[in-house]
């Protein structure tokens, strides 16, 4: 067995081991740049197996045969170490979110073939350890630009191994001619700069996973003191980005997050990312999402659920839970077969839920877990205060507006003036398109539309026969009434005649002397408008 031999085998065994520790990480940190050192050392390993294997078949009878494959051989063994090498040099670009050059890749991995080819044949004297010495000095490069920028050591010695390892390959192309300083003992040092950047790129790994980390978790904690600046539907806007925070923490490709907004009767914001918006309507509509913020919240605060497409481990828990059974066919359905929920909880009370999908069986480590534990809280909180400062901001408003109508009452006789100053005040606080101010006229037994308009447009006064209306309930009891949703048959359930099929309302009564004259009114065709 030569000493060439030893040190191929050992070189195949420690890019093997490196190729399968590299898998073992994508498998958990679902990174491209790790898919690519793995193909990289992977395929690092293959141009060992022949020198490699020689060491061992040689102390068989098949030894002689080998040897003449072995030489056959040696040129698909030196394309596949500029092809590792290429595989490294897009690894480097995607580490550095760059673009990865796919299209100038393959071609220089087809020139490069060529090239090989053309030199076993004897007509180029030119190396092709030339070409992989440039390979590995550009990826040197990548690493050392990358280093600059984020000021990290892990990249700059990274960048140092990838130059001595291209000067290795430009030792291999003089050694020929320098044969006597190359002994067997000295030709172990091709060993070192290889170690080195194995090792270092788990280090540089690592140093990425905190940055990355720390840039999130330092976006996620501005939440809270950027939500003094937020009214209206601009919470959209910041649960989006909370929520895109959290999936760029765990490199989930879809989620959604849902809220109460301290109504108990259910979400009434949802924000999705990666999801398909009918998953999300049936999910809705079916009231499963009341039910998950509720499981979540009995679990713990955090749930995984794994592996959905096999039944056996999710019997016991769908025939307790209905809504879950449901649940875990519409995330198979979407692809999902790992779903994570995290409730959102501020003061021990809940808020909504987070929920997180991957189509892969995603097992998660522990500190993921507990940053996602951490993350309901933190984000429970932001909202929490975003929505109490809306409603201050509301009250505000309200206050203001109040003292503007009670300004045009002491300021005008004129009642369309006076009208019309309220709806236009009101228009600050909510959809007024369909609005009424109307009267009971006791003589006549009627109600008076005095001020109505209808999907945004002014209607001239009108009047009907008093009926058994909600008009009239509200008059007649002096109490406001608030439908939000099914109002057909929350109208029934107080003896009343619907006359709109559809949508919400919210009516409240015009009281003089303790006695219900008139009311105010606004309703939508939407569900939950109010």
């Amino acid at each position: 067995m030569t000493s060439e031999s030893i040190i191929a085998l050992a070189l195949l065994i420690t890019s093997a081991l490196t190729a399968a520790l590299f898998a073992h990480m994508y498998r958990l940190k679902r990174q491209t740049y790790l898919l690519f050192w793995t193909c990289g050392w992977g395929v690092h390993a293959l141009h060992y197996l022949v020198p490699g294997l020689s060491s061992l078949l040689s102390l068989f009878e098949v030894g002689q045969s080998f040897q003449q494959l072995k030489g056959a051989a040696s040129g698909l063994n030196l394309w596949l170490l500029g092809v590792s090498a290429l595989l490294f040099y897009c690894a480097a670009r995607v580490y550095a979110q760059l673009k990865p050059m796919f299209r100038a890749v393959a071609i220089a991995g087809i020139a490069f073939g060529m090239w090989v080819a053309v030199q076993q044949s004897g007509l180029l004297p030119i190396s092709p350890h030339w070409g992989v010495a440039v390979a590995f000095f550009m990826v040197a490069k990548v690493f050392w630009d990358e280093s600059r920028r984020q000021e990290s050591l892990a990249d700059r010695l990274l960048a140092a191994s990838f130059v001595v390892w291209g000067l290795m390959m430009l030792v291999t192309v003089f050694r020929a001619s320098a044969a006597a300083v190359f002994t067997p003992d000295a030709q172990l040092v091709v060993i070192i700069p290889q170690l080195f950047a194995a090792v270092l790129m788990v280090m540089a790994l690592y140093e990425e996973e905190k940055r990355r980390v720390e840039r999130n978790m330092l976006a996620l904690s501005n939440l809270n003191l950027t939500t003094s600046s937020f009214v209206g539907g601009e919470i959209q806007k910041m649960l989006s980005q909370a929520l895109e925070r959290v999936l760029n923490v765990v490199r989930i490709p879809s989620g959604a997050l849902c809220l109460h907004h301290g109504d108990p009767s259910g979400p009434t914001s949802v924000v999705a990312i990666g999801l398909r918006d009918s998953f999300w309507a049936a999910t809705h509509e079916e009231g499963l999402d009341d039910q998950l913020v509720n499981l979540v919240a009995r679990l713990g605060g955090l749930v995984v659920f794994r592996d959905l497409t096999r039944d056996a481990s999710w019997t016991a828990l769908g025939e307790r839970e209905a809504g879950f059974r449901r649940f875990r066919a519409l995330a198979i359905q979407e692809g999902l077969r790992t779903v994570v929920g995290i409730s959102l909880q501020a003061k021990e009370r809940v808020f909504g839920l987070i929920l997180l999908g991957t189509p892969d069986n995603r097992r998660f480590t522990p500190a993921e877990l507990r940053l996602l534990l951490a993350l309901g809280p933190q984000i429970g909180m932001a909202v929490e205060n975003s929505y109490l400062i809306q409603q201050t901001a509301r009250r505000t408003e309200e206050l203001h507006i109040l003292n503007e109508i009670g300004r045009a009452l002491s300021s005008t006789l004129d009642l369309d003036k006076l009208f019309e100053m309220i709806l236009q005040e009101m228009q600050r606080l909510f959809d007024v398109s369909n609005f009424y101010i109307a009267f009971y006229d006791p003589r006549r037994d009627e109600i008076q539309f005095s001020m109505e308009t209808t999907d945004g447009v002014r209607i001239p006064p009108r009047s009907r026969k008093a009926g058994n209306h909600l008009t009239e309930h509200i008059i007649g009891t002096r109490q406001p009434v608030l439908i939000r949703e099914n109002y057909v048959e929350e109208v029934r359930k107080l003896g009343l005649q619907p006359l709109q099929t559809v949508g919400c309302f919210c009516g409240v009564p015009l009281v003089l002397y303790d006695k219900g004259i008139g009311v105010m009114a606004v309703h939508s065709t939407q569900t939950r408008a109010f």
